[in-house]
């Protein structure tokens, strides 16, 4: 039941946005492969990874005239931006199979320093959050957007480094760098 209505809205973001779509993936297969980095058990593994692939599920509710505009966005328009989080946690409000993944939706531009969103930190900060936060800093940073050149893959694990402890946290990055290897191989041959 869960994997279907995960499909449905999946759907609807791609239809949406194709770039966010991809992204998602992205970031949903990522956070996963940091989720079995840490150990964690299998059950928790597939919720993060759920929650990867819909973190941005209420970017579907974010006209695309501001989701893909080139130009810096205006205090108006970052402002819609900004509620996606909450759009999201709304649209799986209406599911109660997803109430264990509304957490990590609501949460992942939370900041390790407490800078983010809702000013959570640290510990304070769901685990599964921490983890999707870093994937998807990841993804956006190494790929094309309308506003951006994506980094190459130096530069985007410079920056992974520059943030961790203040963005991200220092715990997770140091596993990214462990398993990134193995990651890009895989991913590498699911391309291929």
């Amino acid at each position: 039941m869960v994997a279907s209505e995960a499909a449905v809205l999946l759907e609807r973001l791609r239809n949406h946005s194709m770039t966010t779509y991809q992204h998602s993936c992205n970031v949903g297969s990522l956070a996963g492969a940091l989720a079995e980095g840490l150990g964690l058990q299998q059950d928790e593994v597939e919720v993060i990874a759920l929650g990867g692939l819909l973190h941005d599920i209420g970017k579907a509710q974010v006209r695309a005239a501001i989701l893909h505009k080139a130009a810096r966005l205006s205090p108006e328009e970052w402002e819609v931006m900004r509620n996606h989080p909450d759009f999201g946690v709304q649209m799986l409000a209406a599911k109660e199979e997803f109430e264990v993944i509304q957490p990590l939706v609501a949460y992942h531009h939370e900041r390790w320093d407490g800078q983010g969103y809702h000013g959570l930190g640290t510990e304070d900060i769901p685990l599964g959050a921490r983890i999707i936060t870093l994937a998807d800093a990841f993804d956006a940073m190494t790929s094309c957007r309308a506003y951006q050149y994506s980094k190459n893959l130096q530069a985007g694990i410079q920056e992974l480094a520059a943030g961790a402890g203040k963005q991200f946290d220092p715990r997770l990055v140091e596993l990214f760098f462990d398993i990134m290897p193995e990651v890009l191989k895989r991913n590498s041959r699911r391309a291929s």
